[in-house]
């Protein structure tokens, strides 16, 4: 079902069950409100049923009971009783031949929204890492999965953001004109299987052009 039309018909449904109001009209969602209106009154029904063979069953120990035990008797067989008779109803409806197939409502979360710092300097460690990421690659991410920024966190003792930013370049010059040039991302490069590797890689790197550095002085 269409965004648009899901608050009205979610409206329309609560409207008939509690006030039995029906639509003005005709909603597109119409033939699917028709469809789960035999099935909020076949509910109504057994339940109301239920309650009096409930209240029928139960007729006899009230006058034994006392008043508290009475009503939370009454209460738990009239819950049953409802449970049993919605779920007959449902049954019901789900199996007549005009019966509509359901459909799921998805509820959209949010994107997470990191804070706002009032300098980089002041910005959690992932976040520096991250701009440093769009400084070196020339992109705009504002974020990154919640598993990538706790990695880097944790790592936020054992590096500085210019280590980061010399992986960066690193990896970028390693990958660039390559298949691996997709993988160029905050959530693959930061993530816990591949930040600390690609580190050590960048060290590695560091140390060998220093030897070669040294070899020829």
């Amino acid at each position: 079902m269409p965004e648009k039309q899901r608050a009205p018909f979610l409206y329309a449904l609560a409207e008939y069950r509690f006030e039995k109001k029906e639509p003005k009209g005709s909603p597109p969602w119409l033939p699917t409100f028709i469809a789960l209106k035999q099935r909020i009154d076949l509910g109504d029904e057994a339940s109301e049923r239920g309650r009096k063979m409930a209240q029928a069953r139960w007729g006899k120990q009230k006058a034994q009971a006392s008043p508290q035990q009475d009503a939370d008797a009454s209460a738990k067989h009239d819950a049953q009783a409802n449970a049993a008779a919605h779920a007959q109803a449902y049954a019901q409806a789900s199996n007549s031949s005009d019966a509509e197939d359901e459909v799921e409502i998805e509820v959209e979360i949010p994107p997470y929204s990191p804070p706002m710092p009032s300098s980089v300097q002041d910005a959690p460690f992932w976040l520096q890492c991250l701009a440093a990421f769009n400084d070196q690659l020339g992109t705009t991410y504002t974020t990154m999965p919640e598993k990538c920024r706790h990695m880097l966190d944790r790592c936020a003792e054992g590096y500085t953001v210019e280590e980061v930013r010399k992986m960066l370049a690193y990896k970028h010059e390693e990958w660039k004109g390559t298949r691996w040039r997709n993988c160029l991302t905050p959530n693959f490069l930061f993530s816990p299987d591949h930040f600390e590797q690609c580190m050590h890689q960048s060290k590695g790197e560091d140390e060998e052009v220093a030897d070669y550095a040294k070899y020829d002085a």
